[in-house]
């Protein structure tokens, strides 16, 4: 029973009809409250009812008779006169609406008006007639002035819409107010849990619908990929430290085999595949040791790739070449600097091996997207490559790779990085000449 409760369709349901109800409720009871038979009796009308009820106990002969003087009838109206068991004693013909009248209004401590038609009713008042109680009820014609007058008292349908409409309104916030609250608080956790912030606390919702097994659900989630993405780095950083160690005594075997006997192309080539073994697996304990440390700062632009730029516009400078940087430097982001960085270097010092002259660093914001460019003036790639450069061990021009010690791993790391951040990058082939990179990183 109580899972039958707690599930998101019942309380729907039941919400609807409670709103139902409660707005036919409120309504039919405003309308009852307010209606053209419930207003108190103004002054004038309660002292020309008592009155009349005075001329009635003097000359009740003369005041309830059916011939009564026109000026008295217009001035006080006609008489309906009940006794003590509710019945009218003086008249056979009685309109609906003063029977209606009659019943719901027998309060002498409170008389009311209501209106009938193009007439006023108006009672009741206490009256004696030989010794016999009575009460005195009055039907009468009244000028437009009055009958305007009474008729604002009551209520307007289009009152009573708007308080109807405002009731459901205010009922439907609070349902929907129950539901939507914690979804958008999973849709916050959940949008940076996509831009890689797997840290990010889930909040604790303690219900026992669909929106509580939901928040349940997600909270196993990122506990799972926590631990796959620890079990994963774990595993690269422990497979890349046993390499080293074979690595390192065939290293040493290549300089003893060097100097006692003596060098050969097969020798060279065994040592030129082992020292790009050894630079993969650098990276990739590069790698592993800042995925697992990384902790996200808040920093300028130029705290963040300063260094990077200097260490660049040295190397170009060795390399006889030019390396220029254009960006905000007050820009504050919110990354993981070590991998940012990491990334941005990968994707210059690729450019500057490539590039035949010149090497252009530039950062531009546009609808609250951070898009770093590296430009250079190389030869660029086939366009059916420049989706391929960003996958692991992937190298173009495999023999020119090969001389230059690239081992395919630096744009992989690049990606990585800026998809940890919940960036995208990609490469284009400039219009004039050359290869351009672009990363993508959203602010915060």
């Amino acid at each position: 029973m109580k899972r039958l409760i707690n599930n998101l369709f019942v309380k729907i349901f039941i919400s609807f009809w409670m709103i139902l109800l409660v707005t036919a409720f409120v309504s039919i009871n405003l309308s009852r409250m307010l209606s053209e038979d419930n207003f108190k009796a103004p002054k004038w009308a309660v002292k020309n009812l008592h009155e009349f009820a005075l001329r009635i106990e003097r000359n009740p002969e003369r005041m309830l008779s059916p011939r009564l003087e026109p000026h008295l009838k217009s001035r006080f109206g006609k008489p309906f006169i009940v006794n003590s068991e509710g019945e009218v004693v003086n008249r056979e013909n009685i309109s609906r609406g003063m029977r209606r009248f009659l019943v719901n209004h027998d309060n002498i401590e409170d008389p009311r008006i209501m209106l009938d038609k193009k007439h006023i009713l108006i009672g009741p008042q206490a009256l004696t007639i030989d010794n016999q109680r009575y009460l005195l009820y009055v039907e009468r014609r009244s000028n437009p002035e009055q009958l305007h007058a009474i008729r604002n008292f009551g209520v307007s349908p289009w009152f009573l819409s708007l308080v109807a409409v405002g009731l459901s309104l205010a009922l439907c916030f609070l349902l929907t107010r129950h539901i939507v609250r914690p979804l958008k608080k999973l849709q916050s956790a959940a949008n940076k849990v996509s831009l890689g912030y797997l840290d990010t606390p889930l909040p604790e919702i303690n219900r026992g619908d669909e929106i509580g097994q939901l928040s349940d659900s997600l909270q196993r989630m990122v506990d799972t990929l926590n631990q796959a993405i620890s079990n994963q780095q774990r595993l690269l950083s422990d497979i890349s430290h046993e390499l080293r160690s074979p690595l390192t005594r065939l290293n040493m075997a290549l300089a003893l085999h060097k100097k006692r006997q003596q060098v050969t192309p097969e020798v060279e080539r065994i040592e030129r595949e082992s020292q790009r073994l050894a630079e993969m697996i650098d990276a990739l304990l590069s790698l592993s040791r800042m995925q697992v440390n990384a902790k996200q700062q808040k920093m300028t632009l130029q705290e963040l790739i300063e260094d990077l730029v200097s260490d660049c516009e040295f190397e170009a400078e060795q390399l006889n070449k030019q390396f220029s940087a254009n960006y905000p430097q007050q820009l504050s982001v919110i990354c993981y600097p070590e991998l940012l960085a990491s990334a941005l270097e990968n994707v210059c010092r690729n450019a500057l091996k490539y590039a035949d002259y010149k090497v252009k660093l530039s950062a531009s914001v546009q609808d609250n997207l951070l898009t770093l460019i590296v430009r250079d003036d190389g030869p660029g790639l086939p366009d059916d490559e420049l989706n391929s450069i960003f996958r692991p061990f992937y190298r173009s021009g495999e023999a020119r790779d090969r001389d230059s010690g690239g081992v395919g791993l630096g744009l992989a790391i690049a990606e990585s990085a800026i998809r940890q951040h919940g960036g995208s990058i990609s490469a284009s082939n400039h219009s004039r000449k050359g290869l351009e990179v672009s990363l993508r990183l959203p602010l915060q």
